[in-house]
């Protein structure tokens, strides 16, 4: 890979989390690869987290939303926004309570470019609190249509091959080519919160397109931060509600 030649607009979802966001960003620029424009779509925060980033660091854009709406709705309310300016650009969406490796951004890009830009790619995600895995790859149940990640609370000393296929990639770190995005159309706005990634993974999959697992880099995750910890009843009720609704779709 010529060093930094994929252009990346990376997408990061904010809601009243000042502290979580800046050492998100924080982790970005401190990787070793900088072909990237950083774009903090807020969801209509009502704390200080806009005015916070835009004074302690340079070249980070702005999409404000006036009210939150929510995962789905807000980047699909981004994808609207940036469309005329996004031709055949790479987007990385990435949670905003997720920090990355110095390698992360680099690895991606030379896997992009080696796999093309018709696939989604995402790498290893480890839970921040104890550097178990959380996401490893995805698998959808033929049988059941549940959906779970692989090697979820494992150690993280499994040996993978660099770059595997898989059902799906994680919505908290995921890398589409805008292209492809706009040919799926983005996320279905009907789930809430939960599922949505599957469905527009399993939608590019209807094209061909493949979702390709890279083991090779991480990034770690406080899970659910804004939901209230990863056992909240409003996530499991949220979980159920999407996966009812996305059983019906699929």
């Amino acid at each position: 890979l010529k060093m930094n030649k994929l252009k990346f607009n990376i997408l990061i979802l904010n809601w009243n989390n000042r502290i979580i966001l800046s050492e998100c960003i924080q982790s970005i620029v401190d990787n070793t690869y900088n072909n990237y424009i950083i774009t903090v779509i807020d969801n209509g925060s009502t704390d200080d987290s806009v005015n916070y980033i835009e004074s302690n660091y340079d070249n980070v854009n702005f999409i404000k939303i006036p009210i939150n709406l929510g995962y789905a709705l807000g980047y699909n309310y981004a994808f609207d926004k940036l469309k005329d300016s996004l031709e055949d650009s790479w987007l990385l969406l990435l949670n905003n309570d997720t920090i990355l490796e110095p390698n992360t951004l680099y690895t991606l890009a030379k896997n992009a470019d080696k796999y093309g830009d018709e696939n989604i790619y995402g790498c290893k995600i480890l839970n921040i609190k104890n550097n178990k895995i959380w996401y490893s790859g995805g698998k959808i149940s033929f049988l059941t249509g549940n959906v779970y990640h692989e090697g979820i609370n494992s150690d993280d000393t499994m040996n993978q091959p660099e770059i595997v296929e898989t059902d799906f990639i994680s919505g908290c770190c995921m890398l589409i080519n805008s292209n492809l995005l706009y040919k799926v159309n983005g996320f279905t706005p009907n789930y809430n919160f939960y599922y949505e990634d599957v469905d527009l993974c399993n939608r590019a999959k209807n094209l061909g397109s493949k979702c390709y697992y890279i083991s090779s880099t991480y990034i770690s995750h406080h899970i659910s931060y804004s939901l209230g910890g990863r056992f909240s009843v409003l996530k499991l009720f949220r979980k159920i509600n999407s996966f009812i609704k996305y059983l019906f779709l699929n």
